[in-house]
């Protein structure tokens, strides 16, 4: 049969970037390129990118166009440097694949996945095989990457994911409401939970409903419209209401006589699907969450009134708000420790019923250094100041 099969597997889904563009150093990553051939294929040279891909969505028309920059290219075959013109590779059906490693660092500059309705910035790894005979002499395969930025810790970013939310407001004297809970930062694709406070200030009002609303507004500064004004756009990502009575029926209405509380929760959507996006301040791009905590109160005279009180968020990624640190093993009992010691099977299993304390005047554990990676002369990095360009929908 006719055809080449490349696969890309990473050794990683995504590229996490620590610290803002100005202090964020670089991420590694590797993997492999599985490439099956169904006849055999004169290979000249095989190359690996990473690339920025900037989608751009037609006003008139549904079709899209595709455009990025390439942002690192490195070589991972090349027949001329064994002084020939190509490599014959034969078929082999059924075989294993030609597998070909990569690695290269990717600079802490770029600029992060971002999905608006304006545009998006996206990154992939695209593999090009060419080849030389008659026919198709290029072959493409390409993989999405997506590139998040999480504070480094100990900044100052770093310690507002760790600020507590408590808001408060009364409306005239007469009602005071009170949104609190543990975190002002959340993850996507997990639960958002706030305990809700309705605190009567007067007699003879009642409680409604109560609702929990997040919103999201993004505000590029880039991109005109026709009258010359940034491009903003708003819009409610998940929302959730509990109605406590029925309007029409004062009977059933519940009466404000004593503090009230609820427990209020709502769902917050994937990023990846494009359900929400992170938050985020560029000199381009505003991103911004509002919680927004509302309840419905009849007053005495039988009266309406919706009140509201908000407090801003942040939606950054999961591993943003996990522990990440790599602790050394600890040395309790060193005997135990089969990496420390030498000679055979026999005299480790030996060592295993000897319980020795360790002397203070012992040596440290050995120090673990990581070896610096060999880039290729081929490897293409950014230039400085490099920022990927963000595209209008109109």
């Amino acid at each position: 049969m006719f055809y080449v099969r490349t696969e890309i597997v990473p050794d990683i889904s995504h590229v996490v970037l620590r610290g803002l563009p100005s202090e964020a150093s670089g991420q590694s990553i590797s993997g492999r390129v599985l490439i099956r051939l169904g006849h055999s294929l004169k290979v000249k040279r095989i190359t690996i990118a990473f690339q920025s891909v900037d989608v751009h969505k037609h006003q008139f028309s549904k079709q899209s166009s595709m455009k990025g920059g390439v942002l690192i290219q490195q070589s991972i075959f090349d027949a001329t440097n064994s002084g020939q013109d190509f490599t014959l590779w034969p078929a082999i059906p059924g075989g294993d694949p030609q597998e070909l490693p990569f690695s290269f660092a990717i600079p802490g500059y770029i600029h992060e996945t971002v999905r608006t309705g304006f545009g998006c910035i996206a990154y992939e790894l695209k593999v090009t095989i060419h080849s030389r005979g008659f026919g198709i002499n290029t072959w493409t395969q390409t993989q999405r990457i997506p590139v998040y930025r999480v504070p480094i810790e100990g900044s100052p970013w770093a310690m507002t994911l760790a600020d507590s939310m408590c808001v408060q407001a009364d409306w005239l004297g007469a009602v005071e409401l009170q949104m609190l809970s543990d975190c002002a930062s959340f993850a996507d694709n997990t639960k958002l939970s706030v305990r809700a406070i309705v605190r009567p200030l007067q007699k003879y009002q009642m409680l409604a409903e109560i609702g929990l609303r997040l919103h999201e507004k993004v505000h590029c500064k880039t991109i005109r419209d026709r009258f010359g004004d940034c491009r903003s756009s708003e819009r409610v990502v998940c929302d959730y209401l509990q109605k406590t009575c029925d309007l029409n029926d004062s009977l059933q209405m519940v009466p404000l006589d004593l503090e009230r509380c609820f427990d209020l929760s709502v769902d917050i959507p994937s990023a990846t699907a494009g359900g929400i996006q992170y938050s985020m301040n560029t000199a381009r791009l505003w991103v911004t969450h509002e919680l927004i905590l509302s309840a419905t109160v009849i007053d005495k005279n039988q009266h309406a009134h919706m009140l509201r009180i908000s407090a801003p968020i942040q939606i950054v990624p999961g591993i943003a708000l996990e522990a990440s640190f790599a602790e050394l093993p600890t040395y309790s009992k060193s005997c135990f420790d089969r990496l420390l010691l030498g000679g055979t099977a026999e005299n480790v299993l030996e060592a295993e019923h000897v319980e020795q304390e360790p002397s203070w005047h012992s040596s440290p554990p050995p120090a673990f250094f990581a070896e610096p990676q060999n880039n290729s002369d081929t490897t293409t990095a950014l230039p400085p100041g490099y920022e990927p360009s963000f595209v209008s929908c109109y």
